[in-house]
């Protein structure tokens, strides 16, 4: 008979079904982590990895590498811990905190503690980007560490800011000069924080007594002065990556996973452990406190893997009375993410939106759709892809898993999140849904209405075809907007040849949905460019229910800080007005966003 491990305070749900998997809070009581614990299936153990992720959009765009990574390394005998620094992704804390630097150290320190509590000794450890420069930092003082690997190391924290900020700059444009805040691509800074960072070295840290160390680099890194006096002061092993800008700096969401890279630190850091085998105990908490109202009250997050998909899962609410019998009415918001994003959304949007709610009484549910974060095995050459059959039935099917009353659910995302919350709406009894940066209003898709989102590989055969037809409907497009009449322009779209807002609109209005559509400047634009005004017109003629909000400035991803704070003001306000007599204060302030409809 197989041997399990040893699993402690654990309730159903917090693993998946093969016992491979299992999520939970670690760390103290009244400052928790979030992390996913890889183990192998017989739960013996000859050492474990604790692995330190990036920040910001490159935490977003690496997290399918870092679960390939774990399911890798798990493979070869090893306990992997992936967790989330404080005030990062699923973490408690806020993102902007002043000492926030100082508690991802910590959380490294945390992290490996965790990992000996379960009864394993060696120990190593990966950091990728920033997550590579911060173990450095931290990886002399966690006690004996066997191994290292620096992946894609930022060598300096100052260079890496700088180019982080000039990206945003081109990308999103200034924020607010009243706004003190460091703002990255997916991250946002206390200036504290960002000195702090700016402040670390690869070649100042100390490197751990008797740990091997493996540094793997960009082609156009290895010869630079820094980098070479990095290896030599790490005694360090070298080897090469390439084409980081399609992982890690992607153009659009179509990620490039670098399976070649993450298979070969694996053999590296299997390489460095024994073939002693020892039996792990996990101490699994699904349920933690992550915050607190203002008057006192319990915001807990419950992690599950929940349906006949093990869909993962994030519940958060107020922490019931005791002898409190749930309440199945309770009023329920279900957030999408979009393209590669985990259930966090957009620089966070999501979690922290939900942890609002919830003192409002408003239970959340966050998930990971197949494909992205926890939910499923990563396979080798994986891609990113949208609105696939499985997208569309994940949307629909976490309405049942959560357990709330059609009357009491309101589904929220933004772009491709948005089409999966339309989508299922239209399939399951809801009260409302909030549409952020809705791109797609078709229903019937066809391939090159969107080809970006249909073909990972431009340069195969299949792709060349898309995006040569997407550019000859492009051109077409603008000549029939000219001439075709709406209703030529209606059928089209019904048809999935043309985005047409009324497409998706109409029927959530049949349905008696009621439906908020937030946009940002460039999103109005297409918005009305795709006759998305005429589509109202006829909609409030049909008795439409909905609102239009637009916005002055920002981004389609909601990088900007200010928009994005926005959204998540207008998406809490929609929430209250839908499911509670409560309000936001200046929620409706008629200087934020104008109401169009």
């Amino acid at each position: 008979m197989t041997a399990r491990p040893d699993l402690v305070g654990t309730e159903s749900g917090a693993g998946r079904a093969d016992g491979t998997r299992f999520a939970s809070w670690f760390g103290p009581d009244d400052a928790p982590l979030f992390g996913v614990v890889d183990l192998p299936a017989d739960g013996r153990c000859r050492g474990a990895v604790v692995l330190c992720p990036p920040i910001g959009k490159e935490q977003v765009d690496s997290y399918r590498a870092m679960v390939y990574l774990a399911q890798q390394l798990r493979a070869r005998g090893l306990l992997v811990l992936r967790f989330d620094y404080r005030g990062t992704g699923d973490s408690p804390g806020a993102q902007d905190d002043s000492d926030a630097v100082a508690g991802w150290l910590d959380s490294i320190r945390r992290a490996v503690e965790y990992v000996r509590s379960c009864g394993i000794t060696d120990i190593g450890l990966v950091g990728l980007r920033v997550g590579a420069l911060l173990a450095a930092q931290v990886a002399a003082a966690c006690g004996p560490v066997r191994a290292v690997t620096l992946w894609d190391p930022v060598v300096r924290g100052r260079t890496y800011l700088r180019k982080q900020t000039a990206l945003h700059q081109m990308v999103v444009g200034p924020e607010g000069t009243d706004d003190p805040r460091v703002t990255l691509i997916g991250a946002v800074l206390a200036p504290a924080a960002a000195s702090a960072l700016s402040a670390m070295s690869l070649r100042a840290a100390t490197p751990p007594p008797g740990a091997k160390v493996l540094m793997a680099l960009r082609e156009g890194e290895v010869d630079s002065v820094g980098t070479r006096e990095t290896v030599a002061a790490w005694n360090a092993e070298t080897f090469t990556v390439h084409d980081y800008e399609s992982f890690l700096e992607p153009a659009d969401f179509v990620v490039r996973l670098p399976f070649g890279d993450a298979d070969r630190i694996a053999a590296w850091m299997s390489a460095s452990f024994g073939d002693h085998h020892t039996g792990a105990a996990l101490d699994l908490r699904p349920t933690a406190v992550v915050d607190r109202t203002v008057d006192g009250r319990q915001v807990v997050e419950t992690l599950e893997f929940a349906g006949a998909s093990e869909l993962f899962t994030i519940r958060t609410s107020i922490a019931p009375a005791r002898g409190a019998r749930p309440d199945a009415a309770v009023p329920t918001v279900i957030f999408h993410g979009t393209a590669n994003e985990h259930r966090v959304g957009p620089v966070r949007l999501w979690a922290e939106t939900a942890r609002e709610l919830a003192a409002h009484g408003i239970v959340s549910v966050r998930f990971d759709r197949r494909g992205t974060g926890d939910t499923g095995l990563v396979q080798h050459g994986e891609s990113t892809t949208l609105y696939t059959d499985e997208s569309r039935n994940d949307a629909v099917d976490i309405i049942s898993a959560s357990g709330a009353q059609p009357e009491s659910v309101v589904l929220a995302g933004m772009c491709s999140g948005a089409w999966n919350s339309s989508y299922a709406a239209i399939r399951r009894p809801v009260r409302a849904v909030v549409l952020v940066n809705m791109a797609d209003w078709t229903i019937t898709r066809k391939a090159f209405v969107k080809q970006s989102t249909m073909d990972a590989d431009r340069k195969s055969l299949k792709g060349a075809a898309l995006a040569l037809l997407h550019r000859h409907a492009a051109t077409a497009k603008k000549y029939l907007r000219v001439w075709l009449p709406y209703r030529g322009w209606l059928w089209l779209g019904r048809a999935g040849l043309l985005q047409v807002p009324e497409v998706m609109l109409a029927p959530l209005n049949g349905r008696g949905v009621h439906t908020t559509v937030l946009l940002s400047p460039v999103d109005y634009a297409a918005f009305v460019e795709n006759h998305g005004e005429r589509s109202l017109r006829r909609l409030r003629r049909a008795g439409w229910n909905g609102r239009l909000v637009t916005y002055p400035t920002g981004d389609h991803s909601l990088y900007s800080t200010a928009l994005r704070d926005k959204v998540l003001r207008d998406v809490l306000a929609t929430a209250l007005g839908e499911l509670t007599v409560d309000r936001v204060d200046g929620a409706r302030d008629d200087s934020r966003p104008v109401l169009v409809g």
